[in-house]
């Protein structure tokens, strides 16, 4: 008698196709979701040394402030020209050559809302006396330090008169000296969300 062919697969094997089948696809599933990880990872490091990046530039041109202290024509004591705000600040810096000018430098660092939307950025110009520390900033030459800003705050630590103890103030003005520190914080738009930085920046005394 005559056995006929099988035809088909049997159960075992059948499962055993379907295993190896689940064992690949698992295998592919996880390389796309590591190769997703590294892509997200590596996107989020790059956005904040952005911010970073510009952290340092900020407190890099702080750090090269100096004092300059005129008289006032009242009985008032003389002022130094530096004016610090919540989200601005003006001083005078020492420039060290390179792509600008040596010398002294009016320099303004704070925020500006453009058509693609909110950036932090730098004016700067040769000081000259006059015009002095009251330039306009729309005639200073403005160099974008970040773009997308969150928020970019800024206190400053000194003493608000002389003989008094330092505090940390928001503000800044009218001042005799110089604020010993500057806390500088800095937050951007990337990825969904808000990447933030801070640093504190010791002010030259002279």
């Amino acid at each position: 008698m005559k056995l006929r062919a099988r035809n088909g697969f049997t159960l075992l094997e059948l499962l055993l196709a379907i295993s190896l089948l689940s064992l690949i696809t698992a295998s592919i599933l996880g390389g796309i979701h590591l190769g997703r990880r590294s892509w997200e990872t590596t996107r989020a490091s790059e956005a904040l040394d952005e911010v970073e990046m510009a952290l340092r530039s900020v407190t890099g041109l702080l750090a090269r402030g100096y004092a300059i202290v005129i008289a006032t024509q009242s009985a008032e004591a003389p002022q130094s020209q530096f004016r610090g705000t919540p989200d601005s600040c003006r001083f005078i810096s020492l420039s060290e050559g390179g792509g600008q000018w040596g010398g002294l430098l009016l320099t303004e660092i704070g925020g500006d809302v453009v058509k693609e939307g909110p950036q932090l950025a730098v004016w700067t110009q040769v000081f000259r006396t006059p015009p002095g520390f009251g330039v306009d900033r729309n005639s200073m030459t403005k160099t974008v330090i970040l773009k997308d800003v969150a928020s970019f705050e800024l206190s400053y630590f000194g003493s608000p008169e002389v003989g008094k103890p330092s505090i940390w103030t928001p503000t800044w003005t009218n001042r005799a000296g110089m604020p010993k520190l500057i806390s500088v914080k800095i937050g951007a738009n990337r990825l969904g969300r808000v990447i933030e930085a801070s640093a504190t920046v010791a002010i030259r005394q002279q």
